[in-house]
């Protein structure tokens, strides 16, 4: 364990903004009112919002107010890592993060400050409510992959991967890398916060929706999206590969559960397994990636060790094993010839923009092995990651109808009218 003595608990409000000029300026004014130092990051505004900003910080008199600004806009994460180095060079070991367009109320920091002075090294997530009828359907789903793919890449357990108001360890943030800008920057750190053993904790916060020609949002659904496809498959790969161990935080704490035959027992287990499916999203969501894993290694030309790969993708990427064993197995006749037959014709057609051979004279001839191996390869890569995502959207389907119908049950019963005792015979 880390020997050195902490630093004294001293929190700063950073609060990047970007053409935010309708609520900046009562977000922030809500934040001085609790007494908070802030320091503001202007991410290259093109509207009032400078203006706005100048006039403003020159009126503060009781709290310690900075304003940074970017010459252009250069994108979220690079605004909150502005506002975290001048937070470190002020002394500040702990940044608390929030968004400008008015869906967080300020008013909810000290709660999310409190939870960070009583777990120093932890890194404190605020956590919306996704089941409010006004949650959008789009963020919803968006935000449940991401937490999905979270518990895949780094085995941490989290509620909501896209707050924006978070309590960050400066030291911590200093330690772990992170290469993801943009919005994909507060999904990165979670998982590399699981990979360095920092502790989470989650903090419930309320948050409110605008209507449509209301909101405020810098959010591109294609390009950002584009993004995070690209930065979640960047972390799984480097999840799947048994590289050097990721910087620990807190540092010098290389403590590890060991590997037991209790540990073992525990991993492999049906009881556990029947538990997840039964659970909630994040657990059913993980559940369903197992199975849809296992069916992706079911396509690939590994046929002796395709359950040896099912349970090293299951280790490291904290799934369960007997998911992914099951979701390989799809390969066993009568199903496997007819994948293998799938595989090698889509490779062999985007190879070589033709069918692969079928007569036995061409078969026969030893020059064809490597090509068709190849085809194989090719194919069962875009065959595999067809029918994975078949198997998880067939999957989420049915465990998304099996919570309704207990809903409707468990309402049936509370709406039951309850019998009253017959009188007693006298």
């Amino acid at each position: 364990m880390n020997s050195a003595v902490p630093e004294p608990f001293s929190p700063v409000v950073v609060a990047p903004t970007f053409n935010n000029h309708r609520t900046v300026i009562d977000i922030l004014q809500r934040v001085v009112a609790l007494g908070l130092p802030l320091i503001v990051v202007d991410d290259g505004s093109t509207d009032a919002t400078p203006r706005l900003l100048e006039r403003w910080a020159e009126q503060q008199r009781d709290v310690p107010v900075h304003v940074l600004t970017h010459a252009r806009n250069r994108g979220k994460a690079t605004a909150m890592q502005t506002g975290f180095a001048a937070a470190r060079a002020a002394g500040y070991t702990h940044a608390v993060t929030i968004d400008t367009d008015g869906q967080l109320d300020p008013e909810q920091l000290p709660q999310l400050i409190a939870a960070a002075e009583r777990h120093p090294q932890a890194y404190v997530l605020g956590c919306r409510d996704d089941e409010r009828p006004d949650y959008p359907a789009s963020s919803r789903l968006g935000r449940r992959l991401s937490n999905m793919l979270i518990w895949i890449e780094s085995g941490v357990r989290v509620e909501d991967s896209q707050c924006g108001m978070r309590v960050y360890p400066l030291d911590f943030v200093a330690t772990v890398p992170c290469r993801a800008r943009y919005f994909g920057f507060e999904a990165e750190i979670i998982t590399r916060a699981g990979w360095a053993g920092c502790p989470i904790v989650e903090v419930p916060v309320n948050c409110r929706y605008f209507p449509r020609g209301q909101r405020v949002s810098h959010f591109r659904p294609l390009r950002d999206t584009l993004r995070a496809i690209a930065m979640h498959a960047r972390l799984v790969g480097r999840a799947l590969l048994p590289l050097p161990r990721h910087p620990r935080w807190p540092r010098g704490d290389e403590s590890a559960s060991p590997w037991s035959w209790r540990s073992l027992m525990e991993w492999i287990s049906l009881a556990k397994l029947l538990h997840m499916m039964r659970g909630d999203h994040v657990s059913q969501s993980a559940t369903a990636a197992a199975f849809a894993v296992g069916v992706f290694i079911a396509n690939l030309p590994a046929y002796g060790v395709q359950t040896l790969l099912s349970l090293y993708a299951a280790r490291r990427l904290h799934l369960h094993p007997l998911a992914v064993v099951a979701g390989s197995h799809i390969s066993t006749p009568p199903i496997g010839p007819l994948l293998i037959a799938a595989a090698i014709t889509v490779g062999h057609l985007v190879l070589y923009r033709a069918l692969p051979p079928i007569t036995s004279t061409e078969l026969s001839q030893m020059s064809i092995v490597t090509p068709l191996l190849l085809s194989w390869l090719v194919g069962g890569v875009i065959v595999g990651v067809l029918l994975a995502l078949i198997t998880f959207v067939v999957m989420m389907t049915a465990f998304r109808l099996l919570r309704a119908e207990a809903r409707e049950e468990d309402e049936t019963e509370s709406a039951a009218p309850t019998e009253l005792p017959a009188p007693s015979q006298a």
